[in-house]
């Protein structure tokens, strides 16, 4: 009625006895015998002397901006000419170059040091300041050195670089080298055509470093803004639509010995602000004759890494706050100074540079400086 079972002919049941013992196989060994997988090789960091054979020009550039110098071996930083502008670091006046392993800095404002177990040295005369010629109080106590991230290329939290008990992480390179920002460039060196570098133009990328703490606030203290906050500044203002390679050619420095510091800024004030610029040329005051830039005004000396100069309301580093507010009531900190309000106010602007004068006369004079 229902008819008879089928059956399985005998080579139906070799060839299905075949592809299960296949199956069961492949599953104990893996699939990488038949299908021949291959891990891509690891990118490795070559250091910025690897990329002069064809960037000679770019790395000799590059090589006197203070990114190489952010943080220094002992043995390097002790050897003359080391710095590109400046020879005078000496350790600690109660230390010895046998006592320090690593040189913070040392380029331009300031040199902190590290010592044989990785901690800063703190106490009345640990840090040069290289504007005042002076040794100053740095911190206090037992500070581990953890300012990897932003001091070194190819950094990475773990461990203890060298040994180091109070270093916190490990890296390939001492310093922001051309990797840091780049990628690293093993392959690209090997390959150059095939292997492309990270090009990377947004400003958010300079922010993982010029940045101090929440972006949406600007750190201050003791009268200034606090140091490493042109990310936070840049997010007051309406030009954070830029990036700030559109205004900086990250590979020139700006440092004032640099025979080529010109053209460390690719885009001038007046190349957009021109109807400005026209008026200042125009202006009674003599500021236009006497040479004064634009910067002086938009972005004078209100940030602070090591010196406050004399005056009281110039430090040694300049603001990316530009916009300056002419009220008579508008006030540069917040009331208990730890912020900064987002815009500079006249006598940061004019008292920098005119110590003798008071905010009133600022104020009468301001609006001569550019009448539209």
């Amino acid at each position: 009625m229902f008819g008879q079972p089928s059956r399985i002919r005998p080579v139906q049941f070799t060839v299905l006895a075949t592809l299960v013992i296949m199956v069961f196989w492949l599953s104990l060994t893996g699939c990488e015998k038949t299908t021949n997988i291959v891990e891509p090789s690891p990118q490795n960091y070559v250091g910025s002397r690897g990329c002069q054979a064809c960037h000679p020009d770019v790395y000799a550039e590059f090589s006197t901006t203070g990114h190489n110098f952010i943080l220094n071996s002992a043995s390097s930083a002790s050897q003359q000419g080391y710095y590109p502008f400046d020879e005078r670091i000496n350790p600690p006046p109660s230390r010895g170059w046998g006592d320090i392993f690593y040189v913070v800095g040392g380029f331009w404002w300031k040199a902190n040091f590290v010592d044989k177990q990785g901690y800063l040295i703190t106490g009345d005369q640990a840090q040069f300041n290289l504007v005042s010629d002076k040794w100053v109080a740095f911190g206090s106590g037992t500070l581990p050195y953890d300012c990897g991230p932003c001091h070194t290329t190819g950094y990475r939290p773990e461990g203890h670089q060298n040994g180091l008990v109070g270093v916190t992480g490990t890296w390939a390179l001492n310093g922001v080298q051309c990797e840091r920002c780049h990628g690293p460039g093993s392959k690209h060196v090997a390959a150059p055509y095939d292997n492309r570098m990270v090009i990377d133009r947004s400003s958010s990328l300079c922010g993982e470093c010029h940045v101090n703490g929440d972006v949406a606030r600007i750190p201050a203290a003791d009268g200034f803004i606090q140091d490493h906050a042109q990310f936070n500044e840049l997010h007051a203002t309406k030009k954070i639509t830029f990036a700030c390679v559109d205004c900086h050619d990250p590979h020139v420095s700006l440092n004032q010995a640099n025979l080529m510091r010109a053209n460390a800024i690719k885009a001038k004030c007046e190349t957009c602000h021109y109807q400005e610029a026209a008026a200042f040329a125009a202006s009674s005051l003599p500021h236009y004759r006497l040479g004064i830039k634009c910067i002086e005004c938009h972005m004078p000396h209100v940030a602070k890494s090591a010196d406050s100069v004399p005056a009281r309301h110039r430090a040694d580093v300049r603001t990316h706050l530009f916009r300056i507010n002419t009220s008579t009531s508008a006030i540069m900190f917040t009331s208990d100074g730890k912020y900064s309000n987002g815009y500079l106010t006249l006598d940061y602007v004019c008292l920098g540079c005119h110590v003798a004068e008071d905010i009133s006369w600022a104020r009468s004079n301001a609006p001569a400086v550019h009448p539209l």
